[in-house]
């Protein structure tokens, strides 16, 4: 082959393969094109780069692969100048082979990827034009070598190679923190997918609905008693007992057995599962709740009715932590400057962590517990307690529980209007 037509068909593989290079690192800054789509619109240019963005990897296997066909191609072609025309003309094929490399790894690898990583969005619409058409070429070859190096894969490595070890939480933690530092994960994600991995740590005790929330009924009442219970019931659940609460019979979905024509409740009830307060959520979604409408009772280490967690109530907390909502009914309302009125069963390490407290829990959950065990009584409304860092004032009682109480802290002054209200 002359040394002209050699020496052009080399350039333009050169060309080609910085075309490549180019579009690769473009490729790996795809997810970091949001600036450009939104200035763009919805328009052509938009729909072109989300093609891409959606889809990163599809047309990261077509450069791939004409990047492997070109090097090869330019290697055959190098080899081919560096041991004849080149060395015809008299050039050393040390130094002929030297200027070739150089040559190739500046113009068709270093160069492309400095302007591909400066205008990404540049470099992939113009990659566009170039790889689509070859699409209906590159597409079968791609699905091809996929398929073969399965088949190679699935052949040459033993089983016990090719089973994967499982990701440890620590290693996932580390992934979501890698990703938000790189900006892949914005604050809000990281947090939400943290808050759903806590969910291992946590037993049945700290989602159930406790005992005082639920709607019992004693098997001994009467029919028109009976019926006024679940008529009245605020839950889907009623929890029949017997000789006292903590023998129980059985549960009535009261949804099931208002659209049955509300039959006599003993057609209806159904037995239940027990667990203890320690069982870990996973093993009961597992073991009670995955294939179950059912609900399961939660009961202390004596066999007393602690209170009953479902499907529904696991859901709900993951929701909440994930994504809380502060509205007019939020556990957490700020009445005025340093003055907070709190739900009496709002959880004692959300309150220390949202105002920065430190309590002793003592082994009590909910705020309202705490405020009861440092009173020693069931209190009266208007109860007040001083604790390190604020005083409690206990603001409603319901049925021996309390329902609110507002936390004052020291350092700010209240408004009169707000002092006078309470």
């Amino acid at each position: 082959m002359p040394l002209f037509v050699s020496g052009l068909l080399f350039i333009l593989l050169l060309l080609l393969l910085a075309i490549i290079s180019a579009t690769e690192t473009a490729i790996h800054s795809a997810r970091d094109l949001e600036e450009r789509l939104e200035r763009e619109g919805e328009g052509s240019v938009a729909r072109k780069l989300r093609s891409i963005t959606s889809n990163p990897f599809a047309q990261l296997h077509r450069t791939l692969l004409l990047s492997a066909t070109l090097n090869l191609a330019l290697a055959a072609l190098g080899l081919h100048l560096v041991s004849g025309p080149l060395m015809l003309i008299g050039w050393n094929p040390w130094m002929s082979s030297s200027l070739l490399l150089i040559s190739t790894v500046m113009i068709g690898d270093v160069l492309p990827k400095f302007f591909a990583a400066y205008s990404p969005s540049a470099v992939l619409l113009g990659s566009l034009r170039l790889l689509d058409p070859l699409r209906s070429v590159l597409d079968p070859v791609v699905n091809l070598a996929d398929r073969t190096t399965d088949a190679l894969i699935g052949k040459m490595v033993p089983k016990r190679v090719k089973s994967r070890t499982p990701i440890t939480r620590d290693e996932f933690e580390t992934l979501v923190e890698m990703r938000e530092e790189q900006g892949l994960l914005d604050t809000a994600e990281a947090d939400m997918i943290r808050e759903a991995l806590d969910i291992e740590r946590l037993s049945v005790r700290d989602c159930m609905v406790p005992r005082v929330d639920l709607t019992l009924m004693s098997a001994e009442d009467g029919p028109v008693k009976a019926e006024k219970v679940l008529d009245q019931s605020a839950g889907r659940w009623v929890v029949v007992y017997g000789e006292t609460p903590d023998i129980v019979v059985g549960v009535i979905d009261v949804l099931a057995w208002r659209m049955a024509g509300r039959p006599v409740w003993s057609e209806v009830v159904q037995k239940i599962v027990f667990v203890p307060e320690t069982m870990n959520v996973m093993d009961a979604l597992e073991k009670h709740l995955k294939d179950s409408a059912l609900p399961v009772l939660i009961v202390d280490e004596y066999g007393g009715l602690e209170g009953m967690v479902s499907q529904e109530e696991i859901a709900d907390w993951l929701l909440y932590e994930a994504a809380p909502w502060q509205g007019e009914a939020g556990e957490i309302r700020e009445l005025s400057p340093n003055r907070y009125l709190i739900d009496g069963g709002t959880r004692l390490d959300d309150v220390c962590s949202e105002l920065q407290l430190i309590l002793p829990a003592g082994g009590i959950d909910t705020i309202g517990g705490f405020v009861f065990n440092q009173l020693g009584h069931v209190p009266k409304a208007g109860e007040r307690i001083q604790v390190e860092g604020g005083e409690f004032k206990v603001r409603r009682v319901v049925r021996a529980r309390i329902q609110q109480v507002e936390l004052r802290l020291p350092g700010r002054k209240t408004d009169s209007k707000a002092e006078d209200e309470a």
